[in-house]
């Protein structure tokens, strides 16, 4: 499987070109909302997976992308700090392309200087924090046991006081979880510690790992971000990108939906292709059981099928 999927048209960081720097599913947390599914390696040891490998990935690719990329995200299967050599694959992107660095995190392992460092030459970074207690933070994260929440704000903090590039800060609100006026009073009070450049909030629109995870409505969302304040936004539909056409091949649009589930339209955006060819790729890629088809909000989302020869 490559390391490298999309681009896609982001709907954070417009057309981002994503890095997967970890096995799936290698993560600090477990959470309720994930795309990706259930966890299935719960750690928090840092190793170095495959880190030469996706250097030359990244190597063959950046001279000549398909489309002007936006960002090069950092992100994947997993929690992307855990894989130790990060800090050498943002230093090798760095010299291959001008295109800005983004690290997708879910901010876990901040509290290690070493991760902070290591993040220090990515132009922005993109931690999660989704409840302001104990109690809600292990419930919806289901984070590693050596974690807390205070740990996780502490390094959140210290990311603060040494990262000298934007931190967009991601807050994925959930019915009865971490929407209720309690819930965001105390999320509010960690804002205004951690002093992000953006809050951007986010709900449970694709599928996800656990159906405990309920979307909100949009009013529902513009009235958090409201109660929120500090210009906290709602995270809008993918921004800022043109659907031009871009060959894919199918072996490279299965990539895309191994990470991430995609109904018709985003993947129709994402290639330039009408609606209806990409209904018939995706028709035929179930047809072969390459692709499996989930109905989640009303919306048909397609995602890879894993098999065990992959």
């Amino acid at each position: 499987m490559s390391h490298l999927f999309g681009p896609v048209p982001s709907r954070r960081l417009g057309w981002s070109l994503g890095v997967d720097l970890v096995p799936p599913k290698t993560c600090s947390y477990d959470c309720l909302y994930c795309e990706v599914g259930r966890t299935t390696h719960l750690t928090c040891r840092r190793l170095p997976y495959r880190v030469a490998e996706i250097i030359r990935e990244l190597e063959e690719y950046l001279p000549n992308p398909p489309v002007p990329l936006d960002y090069i995200t950092l992100a994947g299967s997993g929690e992307p700090t855990l894989n130790s050599g990060l800090g050498q694959i943002i230093a090798a992107v760095k010299k291959l392309t001008s295109t800005p660095v983004a690290v997708l995190t879910n901010g876990s392992l901040c509290y290690l200087p070493e991760v902070r460092a290591e993040m220090a030459g990515a132009a922005v970074i993109l931690p999660s924090l989704d409840a302001g207690r104990e109690e809600t933070f292990r419930r919806i994260n289901r984070p590693h046991p050596a974690l807390t929440l205070e740990l996780v704000v502490s390094g959140l903090k210290a990311l603060r006081r040494e990262y000298s590039g934007q931190i967009w800060l991601e807050i994925m609100v959930l019915k009865g979880l971490n929407d209720t006026e309690e819930e965001l009073t105390f999320l509010k009070d960690r804002l205004r510690d951690l002093a992000p450049d953006r809050v951007q909030l986010n709900t449970a629109v694709r599928p996800v790992a656990d159906p405990a995870a309920r979307a909100l409505s949009r009013e529902e969302m513009e009235a958090a971000a409201a109660f929120l304040g500090g210009g906290a936004e709602v995270v809008a539909a993918a921004r800022g990108v043109s659907p031009e056409r871009l060959t894919v091949e199918d072996r490279d649009l299965l990539e895309m939906l191994a990470r991430r589930p995609m109904t018709a339209r985003d993947l129709a955006q994402a290639l330039g292709e009408s609606l209806a060819q990409v209904r018939r790729r995706l028709g035929r890629l179930a047809k072969s059981g390459l692709v499996h088809r989930d109905v989640h909000q009303n919306q048909d989302f397609y995602r890879r099928l894993i098999t065990s020869t992959s």
